[in-house]
């Protein structure tokens, strides 16, 4: 008895009606649309980001970062080997304050 997942003669495994495959369909949609949601809230409610985030949320290069770290523009946190930005100077900084 061969117990392999093979199918030779290229019958389908399974049939779905159309219905069952949209509500399927669907319900891996909402699945992904939730996980996005909770990552997006997840990443409001940090006090730091990261540099990618950073120059995310602002538009920006990691060259324009540095260089507004030079000229006093926004002041990184360093923890450990990480670089890190305020939350609070990041939003103010896009509010052009």
């Amino acid at each position: 008895m061969n117990n392999t997942n093979t199918n030779s003669d290229n019958r389908p495994l399974f049939q779905l009606t159309k219905e069952e495959l949209m509500q399927d369909f669907e319900q891996i949609v909402r699945k992904v649309v939730n996980q996005i949601q909770v990552e997006q809230v997840s990443k409001d409610e940090k006090e730091f980001y990261t540099r990618k985030e950073t120059s995310e949320h602002l538009n920006v290069s990691y060259s324009t970062l540095h260089n507004w770290r030079k000229s006093g523009i926004l002041t990184p946190i360093k923890m450990g080997a990480k670089v890190y930005y305020s939350k609070d100077e990041v939003l103010s900084r896009l509010k052009g304050e």
